[in-house]
């Protein structure tokens, strides 16, 4: 074997170990996270790391009450007003009562509330509406292709 093919095989399997270090570390800093977002009163180091924690607590309530609203056959106004008055409300006690940050480092509270919100609002939209579809709407009613 000459010396070229095994530096190439040797810089291939040092990429691949590279490559599985980088992903255990972002595993890690995924669990990391995780523990944060989970943790009262954390220290968050970066900005954008507690409002990355609120846009995917967001995500998560959004489809939790998306399911709940579709499976208790919510309609119309209703369940949107509902969505927007819990998930915000969930939102503004997260960030002040049980993280006890300072929303004026944010921009204020209302920017910590509108992080995040309208694609949870298209992610609870969805689930809303297939699970309503699926339980309350008539097979008749349902236009065929």
């Amino acid at each position: 074997m000459s010396s070229s093919t095994t530096s190439g095989i040797n810089s291939s399997i040092s990429s691949r170990n590279t490559s599985r270090l980088s992903a255990t570390s972002s595993e890690q800093l995924s669990i990391a996270f995780i523990k944060r977002v989970l943790t009262p009163k954390a220290t968050w180091t970066h900005k954008e790391e507690f409002l990355d924690a609120v846009y995917w607590l967001r995500q998560v309530l959004s489809i939790i009450l998306g399911i709940t609203l579709g499976l208790l056959s919510v309609k119309g106004f209703m369940g949107i007003l509902i969505f927007g008055i819990i998930s915000s409300l969930i939102i503004f006690i997260y960030a002040t009562s049980v993280q006890n940050v300072d929303p004026e480092e944010y921009g204020g509270i209302v920017e910590i509330i509108k992080e995040g919100f309208m694609t949870a609002f298209a992610t609870f939209l969805v689930s809303w509406i297939v699970l309503y579809s699926a339980f309350y709407t008539s097979k008749s009613t349902i236009p065929t292709i």
